[in-house]
């Protein structure tokens, strides 16, 4: 009460009637948004007929237009000629503007606020200036001049506005009679005051992530039947929100000049039965660049006074998540895309880290320099981060870079520590790799040795197997080679991430090759002919089989044991060691089989004019040669990075 007395007394007299003069201001701003907002959609209209007609019946009903000339403004408007055009209610429009403006104006002057003087000159230039727009007929040149945002020109009544706004917002604040966890009030009764504490209670518990970012000033009033909440959103004019609570319904107001974070705004509350009023872009080509301008409303319809205080709670938690939001977008797709980078940015926001704490340490430089202390030598000169991590990565690291940065500031941790944290977290991503590749590896020589296991069987000392079966397993093969190759690409991706990795490198293209070799085995053991000719391949090509799926069963044990080596498992080195050993004695008696099962087909009868048998016998000998080789030659390349991470 001590303060209201001393507003009163320092005021004087007609400041008793200062805030109904504020609440008539506000509804005021709130008739002129709608009022420019029918003008650019009828605009828009007359232009492209064709479109849908937004509906704007909700919000002509919200702020107090209840003509229903204006509900066909949009729908009605249609072409005269080429710089004009008629949209029933244009007329009014333009007269109730010039009202609205003298209504906002009033509380200014009468708080005797510093700069009333130059704002009443501006709002009587406007209404000078305002087309009177007779008989319903427009101007496209004069809506968009009208709705124009851009300083540094002519005014324009958009700028008026949005001046008058301010200057309102601040009148208000500075003479609040009581002051609600922070939020400026005045004309409260005991219920408002619980809607204006649950809303400051879901502010207050995030505002700190703001990190001394300007911004989330609240202040409040009654107006006429409803509550009014109001918070200037960071520091920029346009960037408001009004929220208005008449019994169980929260409509929200919401402003902003970038689409996308607009959408990001509805995207908070999915979940929360919110009915979002369309969003659509108000522009007109006709000027320099165009003139953008949106406005958006979302109405709750709460179940019971509970609801209505969790609703207007979780409300007031969302708003510090909208401070420098583009600017945070902007710097995460530097290493991601946009889709991915407004991702990062709903997370963070649900799990209440935001984003404003990666921007007070540097934003994009703050990963450019993990990037610069942490992968020196192990990403390639240029390579992009999501190249050189994978995108999955990628964004998984983005998302604690986000998390460590916010987390650190608000526990008061120091900088310097916050980016080693960083930084430690980068390299456990890049030492990790090696071992993910690996895994890929491992998975692509599960498929090896499954395939040359396959082959084995179809060679038996009494012959081989039916043609049904070979030509059975050819398929198969070929499946199994395609599995192989998107996991070659898998690994290969993954191997930039590695550092001094040529020797992996060779690993998995080996793999591949020895994968193709097997594979072509198979399709060569289907040709062969179904008759006695071929009785005789089994036993020599079934030792050869053998001994390549013992190759490939080494060496898929060499590099499960290497996968393990970054754990600092000697041992494991010593046993991957030994596989590889095993691979190489193995490759061995392959050649040695090879001989054998060449010789064997060349003392075998060849029937008159049918030499298939020994030709294609030949020749899967030689390919199942040629992938035991592959193996071996994996299998040197794994023993030199085994021994490159001993020395280390």
């Amino acid at each position: 009460m001590v303060a209201k007395v001393e507003i009163v007394e320092q005021l004087g007299e007609g400041a008793v009637l200062l805030p109904g003069l504020i609440e008539a201001g506000l509804a005021a701003n709130d008739r002129l948004k709608i009022r420019l907002t029918l003008l650019q959609e009828a605009s828009a209209q007359a232009e492209t007929p064709g479109r849908p007609a937004p509906s704007l019946e909700r919000e002509l009903r919200s702020v107090g237009l209840a003509d229903p000339v204006f509900v066909a403004t949009v729908p009605g408007a249609r072409r005269i000629d080429a710089e004009t055009f008629f949209a029933p209610g244009g007329e009014a429009l333009a007269a109730g503007a010039a009202s609205d403006l003298a209504q906002m104006l009033r509380p200014i002057e009468a708080a005797e606020r510093e700069g009333a003087a130059a704002l009443g000159a501006r709002v009587e230039a406007a209404l000078a200036a305002l087309p009177g727009f007779k008989g319903d007929r427009l101007a496209h040149r004069e809506v968009a001049e009208l709705a124009s945002a851009r300083r540094g020109g002519k005014d324009t009544l958009h700028l008026l506005v949005m001046d008058l706004h301010k200057a309102l917002n601040e009148v208000a604040a500075a003479t609040a009679v009581e002051e609600i966890d922070g939020a400026r009030a005045h004309g409260l009764d005991d219920g408002d005051r619980t809607r204006v504490r649950a809303f400051m209670a879901g502010l207050n518990r995030t505002a700190r992530l703001a990190f001394g970012h300007p911004g989330l000033a609240t202040t409040a009033g009654r107006a006429g039947p409803r509550l009014t909440i109001q918070n200037d959103i960071g520091a920029t004019d346009a960037h408001v929100i009004v929220v208005h609570v008449d019994g169980l319904d929260v409509t929200t107001t919401y402003t902003d000049v970038h689409r996308v974070r607009a959408k990001f705004f509805m995207s908070l509350f999915e979940g929360r039965d919110v009915e979002w009023s369309p969003l659509a872009e108000n522009q007109d080509r006709r000027l320099a660049k165009g003139e953008v301008f949106y406005l958006l409303d979302g109405v709750h319809h709460a179940r019971d006074a509970d609801d209505l205080d969790r609703f207007l709670n979780f409300l007031g938690s969302r708003l510090v998540f909208l401070i420098d939001w583009n600017k945070a977008r902007k710097a995460l797709q530097a290493f991601i895309s946009k889709d991915e980078a407004i991702d990062l940015l709903v997370g963070a926001a649900e799990r209440e880290d935001g984003h404003r704490g990666f921007l007070e340490l540097g934003g994009a430089d703050l990963v450019f320099e993990a990037v610069r202390r942490a992968a020196a030598g192990r990403i390639p000169y240029g390579a992009p981060l999501g190249t050189a991590l994978g995108e999955k990565e990628c964004a998984a690291f983005l998302h604690n870079v986000l998390h460590l940065a916010s987390e650190g500031l608000r526990d008061g941790r120091s900088t310097r520590f916050i980016r080693d944290e960083i930084q430690a977290d980068l390299s456990q991503r890049l030492d990790s790799a090696e071992s993910e590749l690996l895994a890929v590896v491992l998975r692509h020589l599960g498929l090896t040795r499954t395939l040359a296991g396959a082959i084995e069987t179809l060679f038996e000392a009494k012959g081989l197997a039916g043609l049904e079966e070979r030509v059975s397993l050819a398929r198969r093969a070929k499946q199994i080679e395609g599995k192989g190759d998107r996991l070659t690409v898998a690994a290969r991706e993954i191997f930039v991430r590695v550092r001094d990795a040529d020797d992996l490198l060779s690993v998995i293209d080996q793999v591949e090759n020895a994968t193709d070799g097997f594979d072509e085995a198979a399709f060569l053991i289907s040709l062969l002919p179904a008759d006695a000719a071929t009785d005789g391949l089994g036993a020599p090509l079934g030792e050869l089989a053998g001994l390549a799926r013992h190759c490939a069963a080494e060496l898929v044990r060499a590099v499960e044991a290497a996968r393990r080596l970054p754990e600092g498992a000697r041992a494991d080195a010593a046993f991957a060691l030994q596989c590889v050993d095993a691979v190489l004695d193995a490759e061995r008696d392959a050649d040695a089989a090879e001989r054998a099962a060449i010789s064997a087909l060349m003392r075998a009868p060849v029937p008159v004019g049918d030499a298939r048998a020994l030709v294609l016998g030949i020749e899967i000998a030689q390919t199942l040669e040629e992938a035991t080789d592959r193996l071996a030659h994996a299998a040197m390349s794994l023993r030199n990075r085994v021994l490159q991470g001993l020395s280390a």
